[in-house]
């Protein structure tokens, strides 16, 4: 093997496998994606993402959580509404056993009451955490998927989890580890890591993913939508993308940063010409497959909203001239070698890509797809964008 060498490939159960060695870094990052369709309960994922740290083989959270603090390394895990990931990055000389702990956690199949009864209050508090904020904006953004299967929030219910069937939790686990996963591996790692990494998630018995087709679609249409009453508003514009292709999605990324992204981006600059100063926005998009829902969310006051209507369409078109390459360019393409002198943030990045393209990615086809975006390039994909259905939501606060 070289010693620089960025690497996509299967390993023996079919699963994916993306690789960047740097041997003269001292630190080794891993990160394994385990994709599903969210056919079950809603929540009953994230619970079982909380199981996997109470039990691995004769060690239970206790002895778990000690070997992690011992090796100054701790493993995340996050549940997303069509994902599961787990990652940990380290020294590399504590690599091999760290890797081995977070496959006798994924492997572990059985667990007792007790176990799952300490789990519960965790998400309990997890759900009244959210429940705490204003996540309306969030609701929204998530209730527009035309596949309802992905419209309930990940967290699910406190009540119907407390009751769920033991039965549905096994066998959502076991949907799990399908031929979609991926695994991604960067840093300082050697040669007989990686063969770890062949020997135990490359060997994990794997189904086949869940492919059942979208329930039958609920189009809500309407361009303008009013949430809630008061003087003081926010303002959501989404665009609904039905048929995304791989340029929209790498180019999705781009042009949230360039429009959205920092004072001199291109929202800043148009509406500070039009009387608003806003001092923040969320410029957001996520992809599901072939669909693609970009939006913004501001601040505005129910006296300015007359103001503000217009200006949606007048910014729409005013985007398309943005000197699109100059506010990401820095960023987003000639940055994306400091990736590779970070393990940990470098298989973030290999998640979040596999994220928004369902399928895994190196750095170099990043790279080779996105040198070629100009400004007309992205112009034609804002406009793409724009052309898709449109909703106004006002949120009264």
């Amino acid at each position: 093997m070289s010693q620089f060498c960025e690497r996509r490939g299967r390993m023996p159960n079919g699963a994916h496998l993306v690789s960047f060695r740097a041997p003269l870094l001292q630190t080794a990052a891993f990160a394994v994606v385990l994709p599903f369709v969210p056919e079950y309960t809603p929540g009953v994922y994230h619970l079982v993402e909380h199981m996997f740290f109470e039990r691995a083989g004769e060690r239970r959270a206790p002895q778990i959580n000690a070997e992690m603090t011992a090796r100054g390394s701790e493993i995340m895990g996050y549940t997303a509404i069509n994902y599961m990931c787990f990652s940990f990055s380290c020294r590399k000389e504590v690599f091999a056993p760290q890797l081995r702990l977070l496959y006798a956690m994924l492997s572990q199949r059985e667990y007792d009451r007790a176990e799952f009864d300490r789990v519960l209050p965790v998400i309990r508090n997890e759900i009244f955490e959210n429940a705490f904020y204003d996540g309306r904006s969030a609701d929204i953004l998530r209730e527009l998927w035309f596949d309802s299967r992905y419209i309930s929030p990940v967290l699910g219910s406190a009540s119907v989890l407390e009751n769920i069937d033991p039965a549905e939790v096994k066998s959502a686990r076991d949907s799990l580890f399908n031929g979609g996963m991926c695994a991604f591996l960067a840093g300082a790692f050697s040669e007989e890591d990686e063969r770890l990494v062949l020997e135990t998630f490359g060997k994990m018995p794997l189904c086949r993913l869940d492919e059942s087709p979208a329930r039958p679609e609920e189009k809500i249409t309407r361009p303008l939508n009013r949430v809630g009453r008061g003087y003081e508003l926010q303002a959501l514009v989404t665009y609904h993308v039905e048929k995304a292709d791989l340029r929209l999605k790498l180019a999705a990324h781009w042009l949230r940063s360039a429009l959205f992204d920092g004072l001199d981006a291109a929202f800043f600059r148009f509406f500070d010409e039009h009387g608003f100063q806003f001092y923040s926005v969320d410029g957001i998009y996520s992809i599901r497959g072939d669909e693609l829902v970009f939006s913004y969310l501001a601040h505005i006051t129910k006296k300015e909203k007359k103001q503000f209507d217009p200006l949606i369409d007048a910014f729409e078109e005013a985007a398309a001239k943005t000197d699109f390459l100059s506010l990401t360019r820095p960023y987003l393409y000639d940055n994306l070698v400091f990736l590779y002198d970070n393990p940990e943030r470098l298989c973030q990045h290999y998640v979040d890509l596999w994220q928004d393209l369902s399928v895994p990615f190196t750095l170099e086809e990043e790279r080779a797809h996105t040198g070629a975006f100009t400004d007309a390039v992205l112009a034609d994909c804002w406009r793409q964008i724009t052309s898709s259905l449109r909703r106004v939501f006002y949120i009264g606060k």
